[in-house]
């Protein structure tokens, strides 16, 4: 059995302050959200970032309270793909940065390191098979997450490379750099949404589904508090907003019976 070590719960720590210090300003202090990244955007924006960075911390965290490596295995090539994208993504805009500014730096050495850093793990435990013990997941609730990881790898994709024609039709005002910088937290959402689809226990899934569920609900929330700036005339906003209920609602479900799961081993 192939525990999670020291020094990769250490790695959790690391990555899970800095998305508590990036989500706790960008959804809790919005209009000052340039102390924690490289630019100040408008308090919604701010607020969708933050909601992106607190699933991030909610991962670590579960990632940090879990014992047995298989647990988060899918987790961590998430965090290759949405760190290292924004490092990738970064590369295009050079000219958007200040780099009289310490937060540019810490971008960019965090973009680097951390994608590195979870690359090596994911090779290094390649060829761990390692199964859950817990309960079976409905097969239902398989084929949502298939579904789920389709439709969101496929938005990811679109904000990457048809960043122009996405800011057209976006349910509110968001400029081609912030598109592609989307594009890879839910390039990570969509992938690890197909991946976790394909288990079998709800241990092995369960540190993916809470990271999801606080994006998804932070998402709805935040566009409930800022719902004036979507134009309802749109159909992308009833999209929008449908979409993250749906997903808050499913989501919030599996992660309750995921938990309710190791509650019931544990007792």
């Amino acid at each position: 059995m192939q525990f999670i070590t020291r020094n990769i719960k250490i790695y959790f720590v690391a990555v899970g302050l800095l998305a508590l210090w990036v989500g706790v300003w960008g959804y809790f202090i919005p209009t000052k959200v340039d102390q924690a990244i490289p630019w100040l955007v408008p308090p919604l924006h701010a607020r969708f970032l933050g909601a992106m960075y607190l699933s991030g911390t909610a991962f670590m965290i579960a990632g940090i309270f879990s014992g047995k490596y298989f647990e988060v295995k899918i987790m961590v090539p998430m965090i290759a793909i949405w760190t290292g994208m924004l490092f990738i993504v970064s590369l295009f805009y050079l000219g958007e940065f200040d780099y009289s500014r310490t937060q540019v730096w810490i971008w960019f050495a965090a973009y680097f390191i951390y994608p590195a850093i979870a690359i090596w793990l994911a090779w290094t435990h390649r060829n761990l098979n390692e199964k859950g013990i817990g309960s079976s997941i409905p097969t239902w609730m398989k084929t949502y997450l298939l579904i789920q990881g389709i439709l969101v790898t496929l938005l990811a994709l679109a904000l990457l490379f048809f960043s122009t024609i996405m800011v057209n039709n976006w349910p509110w005002k968001i400029t081609p750099l912030l598109a592609q910088i989307y594009s890879a937290p839910f390039l990570s959402y969509g992938i690890g949404s197909l991946l976790i689809s394909r288990l079998e226990r709800w241990d092995e899934v369960r540190v993916v589904l809470i990271g999801t569920l606080v994006f998804a609900l932070g998402v709805f929330i935040a566009s409930l508090i800022h719902r004036d700036l979507f134009s309802f005339a749109n159909i992308s906003a009833w999209v929008w907003f449908g979409g993250f209920f749906i997903a808050s609602l499913m989501l919030g479900w599996m992660t309750q019976l995921s938990l309710k799961d190791r509650g019931a081993k544990s007792s």
